[in-house]
């Protein structure tokens, strides 16, 4: 109907600036019609000594009169009044033939307008006719051209609408030219592609949290009835279990702890202040007990603005990684300062090798770095990881608009950089 209607007003301005235009070159080519007077006029005979001319008006010879009598006779008075009367006869015809020849030329101008006026209306009539016939059919066609090019649209409508969380692998699939329904289908395949990586992600965290909660319960739950069935415990053995129970409640208080760390970095910031890196990783250097591994640190003026619990949890945990996925007696470098006017901290430190393929993937909830059993077996600090600590980091990171950067090394271990946004 859109299209139907652009055509019958575009068609009809041609048609008014068309009807114009023949109106108006009608008007400047048909001049009133004119008949031209080609009758003679009258002939006034002067006297004549010896002569005298007769004019009647007719086209033949003119009448001369030979008087050989002197000039005055009454034959020469009678021809010039005869000619006289000739000239008022003549006179007399002369003004009703042109006035029967004004009636002819007022009829042929009336008879000129009105067909003139009778073209130009059946020109408007049909043209508009044939503007009408031709609004129906481009009607018609822009129905099907429209239903075709939006056929698309129909069809994405359609499947979408039958895409819920139980099957986001089905994808549009929209078949075509490379145009742009094309193009809104392919960034719709891939939104749901990332829909579907996002709802896998949820469900493999919740199915890990979990796991991560229930093994330390089970474990509780079963140093509780191995103290009951002992028929005469003794005060060390009640002492020792509970000893170990109190262990695995402080594991399971770490990971409850982690989770809702977690949970509040993805909500954002509710406020920022003024932080200082050098001042916070400095303080976290001091609360964390070493544990055998070298500290070295290069502390330089690194301020920024953010939530202070969040970023002081980062640098925690960063420092807490690099302790527990570290070499027996290896070493911690910790250092902050401006990279291209950012503050920036950066913590190194050796340990497994970490393939490039490996590197995203330790920043997923409850991944943890493959590190054999030799390392696990010297470093007892790394099986008390919950695997939410780069994922944390993660969070907060995002939380704050900064970027984090993994970089492995080659000789094991890794290189994480936090780059936080310049402010003033």
């Amino acid at each position: 109907m859109l299209y139907g209607a652009l055509f019958l007003f575009a068609g009809a301005i041609l048609l008014a600036i068309t009807y114009a235009l023949v109106a108006n070159g009608s008007a400047s080519a048909d001049k009133p019609f004119m008949i031209a007077n080609t009758t003679a006029k009258s002939v006034s005979l002067p006297p004549l000594p010896s002569f005298a001319t007769v004019a009647t008006g007719v086209a033949k010879a003119p009448t001369v009169i030979y008087d050989r009598r002197p000039a005055g006779s009454s034959a020469v008075v009678q021809a010039q009044a005869y000619a006289g009367r000739v000239n008022a006869t003549f006179s007399r015809l002369t003004a009703a033939h042109q006035a029967e020849l004004a009636i002819l030329q007022r009829k042929a101008n009336a008879r000129i307008a009105a067909v003139r006026s009778s073209q130009l209306e059946t020109l408007l009539t049909r043209s508009g006719l044939a503007l009408a016939i031709m609004a129906l059919a481009s009607i018609g066609l822009g129905w099907l051209m429209a239903g075709r090019a939006l056929r698309p649209v129909r069809t994405m409508s359609s499947r979408a609408r039958g895409i819920s969380e139980r099957n986001l692998h089905e994808r549009l699939a929209l078949d075509g030219p490379d145009d742009e329904l094309k193009e809104l289908g392919d960034t719709f395949d891939g939104l749901l592609g990332r829909l579907e990586a996002a709802f896998e992600s949820q469900r493999r965290f919740v199915a890990n949290a979990s796991h991560e909660l229930r093994t330390p319960i089970t474990l509780e739950r079963a140093l509780v009835e191995v103290a009951l069935s002992d028929p005469s415990p003794s005060v060390d053995s009640l002492r020792e279990t509970c000893r170990r129970v109190l262990s695995v409640s402080e594991q399971q208080e770490r990971l409850i702890d982690a989770l809702l760390t977690l949970a509040r970095s993805q909500r954002g910031l509710e406020s920022r202040a003024p932080v200082d890196l050098r001042e916070v990783t400095a303080e976290v250097m001091r609360a964390v007990p070493p544990n055998g591994i070298k500290v070295e640190t290069e502390l330089g003026d690194a301020s920024t603005m953010g939530d202070p619990a969040m970023v002081e949890r980062l640098v925690a945990n960063l420092i807490q990684n690099a302790v527990r996925y570290n070499e027996p007696h290896g070493w911690i470098a910790a250092w902050t300062g401006m990279r291209d006017g950012e503050p920036t901290l950066e913590v190194t430190n050796p340990g497994p090798v970490v393939g490039p393929e490996q590197v995203d993937q330790l920043v997923k909830p409850f991944s943890r770095l493959d590190r054999g059993g030799s390392v696990a077996a010297r470093n007892a600090d790394a099986r008390q990881g919950v695997g939410l600590g780069l994922s944390i980091v993660q969070a907060i990171v995002d939380a704050h608009g900064a970027d984090l950067i993994t970089e492995p090394r080659a000789e094991g271990g890794l290189k994480v950089s936090v780059r936080f946004p310049r402010t003033d």
